[in-house]
């Protein structure tokens, strides 16, 4: 409760004293405007004497104004339905509901007149191979370009039976193809390793203090771990790109054996741990292993060889790509299908399975049991 006292306001048991700053007085003008805006005018004059001293006045429609959270769903307009007009454009929504008007319904949607709506629908398959073509001038020979390691060494392997693959051990493909122009996590090639054969499990670097006791294939390339931008440096050298641990120091300073720790001084790294994924199946490093096998054990496990294990074998194009740089040479691939020499298509999987030989007559000896 406040009462008056000695024109003085007391009130919760403070002295407040009458302001004596002297009130600012705005003179009206006797302005007439004409138009559509007179009322924005005039609101906007009010607005403007209200910042001289005045009380601001409250609009007369502010009351009358919907809410946007009380309007029925029927009548929120844009809100509730899909449709391809403006937003704020009641009219003609509510000519498109009543069925006239200069919009009409389409499948769902509300269009203009004289224009017909087509669903978007996604394509089955996506057509990469287009739109990479597309993006790129002489897309042939990058793609030879990149596939060339690994051309080689599927052209290898189907030659001596041997096939070297780096994958994740539930996989029933290879992420890549590994040749002898392979570097080991040790630093050194595959050719600088021990000799080798199809069910080899642990090959040792044959190089002078190499410690490294088993082969172990690592990226050599940025483009292995779907860093493509490396190339487009004006000053990158590739040979000195080296796949990285988390720890920031490249894998020939980490031991070739065990964890891996690293050796780096000052590093307190004790596990190798890759910062990159490999571009085939977006996995770390550690999750692949490096596999020996013969042309037998792919086939009983069911991972592609011989004609199969050639890089995009579902693709004629791009297999012919990767092999010759060409779309329609497809030469050296009938090469290795067909002729004197040529991979089987199919190869027995048991001893009990006779094999069938092209070029070969059927005897003519009929043997007749009594």
């Amino acid at each position: 409760m406040a009462e008056k006292k000695d024109s003085r306001t007391v009130s919760s048991g403070k002295l407040n004293k009458p302001s004596t700053r002297p009130t600012q007085k705005v003179a009206k003008q006797n302005v007439t405007f004409s138009g559509p805006n007179d009322e924005h005018v005039r609101r906007a004059g009010e607005r403007q004497g209200a910042f001289h001293g005045g009380a601001r006045p409250k609009s007369k429609n502010l009351a009358s104004r919907p809410s946007p959270r009380a309007t029925p769903a029927g009548q929120s307009g844009m809100n509730m339905e899909r449709a391809l007009v403006p937003k704020g454009d009641q009219r003609l929504m509510r000519a498109g509901r009543g069925g006239g008007g200069q919009v009409q319904r389409q499948q769902g949607l509300i269009v203009p007149k004289g224009y017909t709506a087509r669903p978007v629908i996604p394509a089955k398959k996506a057509e990469l191979i287009s739109v990479a073509r597309a993006m790129n001038d002489d897309f042939a020979g990058k793609v030879k370009t990149l596939f060339d390691p690994e051309r080689e060494a599927a052209l290898a392997a189907i030659r001596t039976g041997v096939y070297i693959g780096w994958r994740c051990p539930e996989f029933t493909w290879d992420c890549i193809r590994v040749g002898d122009m392979s570097k080991c996590f040790c630093g050194h090639l595959l050719n600088q390793h021990a000799q080798y054969t199809g069910r080899s499990v642990k090959v040792k670097c044959a190089t002078g203090g190499c410690e490294c006791k088993a082969f172990a294939f690592v990226p050599s390339r940025p483009e292995d771990v779907g860093e493509f931008w490396f190339q487009r440096r004006r000053d990158f050298d590739p040979s000195t790109w080296r796949a990285k641990c988390r720890c920031k120091h490249p894998h020939d300073q980490h031991s070739p054996n065990a964890y891996k720790p690293c050796r780096a001084k000052g590093c307190c790294c004790s596990q190798f741990e890759s910062n990159f994924l490999c571009a085939a199946c977006d996995r770390h490093w550690e999750d692949h292993e490096t596999f020996f096998e013969t042309e037998d054990m792919r086939r009983q496990a069911g991972i592609p060889c011989g004609q199969e294990y050639l890089p995009f074998a579902e693709m004629p194009d791009l297999r012919n790509i990767v092999l010759t740089g060409k779309e329609d040479d497809d030469s050296p691939y009938r090469a290795l299908t067909e002729g004197e020499g040529a991979i089987p298509r199919a190869l027995p999987f048991d001893n009990n399975t006779p094999v069938q030989f092209g070029g070969q007559k059927k005897p003519g000896f009929k043997p007749v049991y009594d």
